[in-house]
């Protein structure tokens, strides 16, 4: 029988810190037979993580109840912390590939192009590589992906990078060696110029890893750049999905799982655990007045929210393993979905950019391209997402919009024409992971 989970805290060769629940005696199954007696996990949070361990629990034989909040106006964003903004599927998502076709849906688009811009216009426009044909790594990559105004001197000055990504190979004295400097740093040292920095690498980072090159770290920086620089060419392709992510995935999700015996509980906003100090586990989660009993818990939430139960829990407040997770910071993301009233031509389905703000990386979208619900609509509709946006929370929808009509008109002919007659501005404080680096 599965006795007890135990939160233990982890220490990772002395560098990193964390905490993990141990399963003692795990028997779910005996001689084949079910045990009637299942023990309980409660997952906290409905978004991927939280969906992702719910399946595999359920799968195990366990008895899963998530527990979603609701904010006042009953939105979930507060516990789907995947589902800010819009994201791509790269090609090496196996795994959410075969989600789907276990589900059997098909939420997504075919494969994209793309392109980037910069202040100065089109930089880069990116195929679908698997389409071309296929070269050694990193000749794919390189030679496929169509530079607009970066010069080839600048181009080959990214060469000597290429030794510290293959140098990185994810181990813990990978991560020392390179977790303490910044991306900026990092670059520097191996020689990029500075106007592929700015152009390229800065605006890279600030969408893939929502913040700027001087507040990123390296090793973080480094992980990303494998898929850019030493992958298969095939891997840099991406699909999107043709409609959000709660409404095509995680909803027929949790219809599957509601079949296998998986509980889906909305407006429960956790406040506290119960904490047994003799056998070292939590045995119930406190909602209020509402009380859980459970054998496990999951966290599955984004690192603002973490934290606010951490700070709230008199469970988990003096317990240094949970403490350590206030160290961590999250990324500001606003998104800006408008329609206009007329049809413009939007060259690429999907755009990243430069330029909006120093610290703010932004992405575009043209949603009559992507999502199902717009794909006959007669005028256009499009979708900006900014990361890193603590300057344009507190500004007012109205100048909102006029930014980014602005700066979207420098890059969409005939936009300056067109009026914005319906408009849907979202803001999500820290809800996203700061890489930030580790100093000494």
């Amino acid at each position: 029988m599965l006795s007890c989970w135990r939160v233990t805290p982890s220490l990772y060769s002395g560098y990193g810190s964390g905490f993990c629940c141990r399963a003692n005696d795990v028997q779910i199954q005996v001689n084949g037979v079910q045990n009637k007696n299942k023990k309980r996990v409660v997952v906290v949070g409905s978004g991927w993580a939280g969906l992702g361990a719910a399946h595999h629990l359920c799968k195990q034989g366990f008895e899963v109840t998530v527990l979603e909040d609701c904010n006042d106006s009953g939105s979930r964003n507060l516990l789907i912390p995947d589902d800010v903004g819009i994201h791509g599927f790269w090609y090496p998502y196996r795994n959410i590939f075969s989600l789907v076709d276990e589900l059997d849906i098909k939420p997504f688009t075919n494969w994209t192009t793309s392109a980037h811009y910069s202040e100065e216009g089109l930089e880069v426009e990116f195929p679908i590589f698997q389409d071309l044909t296929q070269l050694p790594t990193p000749l794919g990559t390189l030679f496929n992906t169509k530079f607009v105004r970066l010069p080839l001197l600048d181009r080959l000055s990214s060469l000597p990078l290429m030794a510290a990504v293959i140098d990185f190979d994810n181990t813990d004295i990978a991560w020392r060696k390179y977790d303490s400097m910044t991306a900026r740093e990092l670059f520097r040292q191996f020689g990029c110029s500075q106007r592929l920095y700015r152009d390229i690498l800065d605006p890279l980072l600030q969408v893939g890893l929502f913040a700027p090159a001087e507040q990123c770290s390296a090793a973080a920086t480094l992980g990303m750049l494998y898929y850019i620089i030493l992958a298969h060419q095939k891997d840099f392709d991406f699909v999107w999905c043709r409609g959000t992510v709660r409404d095509k995935i995680f909803e027929p999700w949790m219809d599957f799982m509601r079949t296998n015996g998986c509980k889906f509980l909305e407006g429960k906003r956790v406040t506290d655990f119960f904490f047994d100090e003799e056998t070292g586990c939590i045995s119930e989660v406190i909602c209020g007045r509402e009380k859980y009993k459970a054998d496990a818990v999951v966290l599955a939430v984004r690192i603002s929210t973490l934290k606010d139960i951490i700070e709230n829990s008199a469970a988990l407040s003096t317990r240094e393993e949970f403490l350590k997770v206030l160290n961590l910071s999250g990324i500001d993301v606003l998104t800006v979905k408008l329609r206009l009233d007329r049809k413009v031509n939007i060259p690429k389905p999907v755009n990243t950019c430069s330029g909006f703000e120093d610290s703010c990386g932004w992405t575009f979208f043209d949603l009559n391209a992507i999502h199902d619900e717009h794909k006959d609509d007669p005028v256009t509709v499009l979708q900006a997402d900014f990361h890193h946006a603590n300057e344009l929370l507190l500004l007012k929808d109205e100048l909102i919009v006029a930014k980014v009509m602005n700066q979207l008109s420098k890059f969409i002919d005939n936009l300056e024409d067109a009026s914005v007659v319906d408009q849907e501005i979202e803001r999500f404080p820290k809800s996203l992971t700061h890489f930030f680096p580790v100093f000494p």
